[in-house]
């Protein structure tokens, strides 16, 4: 009877859908992702479950079918940890859980906001651009399949939507 118990907890465990890997954004999260990826284009984004714009953007990034510029999305939720199942669930759902993913520490979302850029008032999706060796690129609103194509070096499929 064990046995069947133990079968039947591991074919659920393969079943259950994957989920994203939330790091505790805080205070010195910015510099760790900027230090790491020093030298590389990359294109941070900061979202939350309930923006609707953050949704198709979402959904845009899960038409990417490059894997190198998937590797260069960096993805931040802005909401509380109470809100962290339906930022995996929306994650899987776009089939984005392979991407790097952040999730801000609820003790103080005013000062994080701050710390990611002085200028930002907490609008959503707000999207900075690192471009390799040149001062990043702030964006507040939804960012169309041209403009992040440009920005990943990669063509992708319009979809209609932009």
């Amino acid at each position: 009877m064990k046995r069947l118990a133990a079968l039947f907890v591991g074919l659920l465990l393969l079943a259950r859908p994957a989920f994203a890997e939330f790091n505790p954004f805080g205070t010195d999260s910015l510099a760790q992702i900027e230090t790491r990826r020093a030298g590389s284009d990359f294109v941070l984004v900061l979202w939350s479950v309930d923006c609707p714009p953050c949704l198709k953007e979402l959904a845009l990034f899960g038409t990417l079918t490059d894997a190198r510029a998937r590797q260069r999305l960096v993805l931040i939720v802005t909401d509380d940890p109470e809100r962290h199942a339906e930022a995996d669930a929306l994650l899987a759902r776009f089939k984005l859980t392979d991407l790097e993913h952040w999730a801000f520490d609820a003790t103080e979302p005013e000062r994080l906001r701050q710390r990611v850029d002085p200028a930002w008032f907490g609008e959503l999706p707000r999207s900075y651009h690192y471009p390799a060796g040149q001062p990043r690129q702030a964006r507040s609103g939804l960012i169309d399949a041209p403009t992040l194509g440009r920005w990943l070096g990669t063509s992708i499929p319009s979809t209609g939507h932009d």
